[in-house]
């Protein structure tokens, strides 16, 4: 399932950090709604594998130091949700969530609509793909942190394997099925993010991907890479 939010805004200004709170405003609304899908996604005791990811939409923002001016009072959050259980379970969630106030530093949103948008069927294992978040491609090696970019293409699609490998412990699918994964880039852009503390090297723009269409499939529904459920790896056919 993908849905998109429309969210409208006290002022024009968001923290560069916007995920945070976008993070936070998913895990209020589920644990107004569900305690039971509260704990199964955000299970304090360990780290939970999500099978969603999403995005945003600002229209032509600017960024100011560590603020982002937005042209409109108004901007959208698009999820792709592979789950359909859990997809449900978000949208009720926001559904609850609707025309309530929810503040954000020294402003606050609204939820106005939520909006059910089509997915495309993939037919071919090869397709063009444009990236709607960064994706994160990371190494974690005795307990730091290593992200690569397309710039260095061995590393890049070695670590993205692996991540992908993790992604799919929550599915039935087998993890030899990643050794199918390619991807090559069309029109790449370097750029660097910094998420709460960690400072991040990623890649965006239009590459094409091949695989197992299985796999294919679920990259698109779920996201790809690492980081996904904070707002990474999110992309579309094109």
């Amino acid at each position: 399932m993908r849905l998109k939010l429309v969210l409208k805004l006290q002022n024009e200004v968001l923290p560069i950090q916007y995920r945070k709170n976008i993070l936070s405003f998913i895990k209020k609304s589920l644990s107004e709604y569900s305690e039971e899908y509260y704990k199964k996604l955000y299970d304090d005791k360990k780290p939970t594998i999500k099978p969603y990811t999403f995005s945003v939409f600002f229209k032509n923002p600017k960024i100011e130091g560590e603020q982002i001016i937005l042209q409109e009072k108004e901007f959208e959050i698009n999820l792709a949700i592979q789950d359909n259980e859990i997809a449900v379970a978000l949208y009720n969630s926001f559904n609850h969530q609707k025309n309530k106030s929810f503040p954000i530093n020294s402003n606050t949103w609204k939820l106005t609509n939520i909006i059910m948008l089509p997915e495309k069927s993939i037919t071919s294992e090869r397709i063009k793909i444009k990236f709607q978040s960064p994706l994160v491609a990371r190494n974690r090696q005795e307990q730091k942190d290593y992200y690569y970019s397309f710039t260095n293409p061995e590393k890049f699609l070695e670590t993205l394997r692996i991540n992908i490998k993790e992604q799919l412990q929550i599915t039935d699918m087998p993890s030899e099925i990643v050794n199918t994964f390619k991807i090559s880039p069309i029109e790449p852009k370097k750029v660097i993010v910094k998420f709460y503390e960690k400072q991040m090297e990623t890649s965006v723009g239009t590459f094409n991907i091949e695989g197992d269409k299985r796999l294919l499939e679920y990259l698109y529904k779920a996201g790809m890479g690492s980081r996904r459920s904070s707002g990474f790896g999110m992309f579309q056919i094109i």
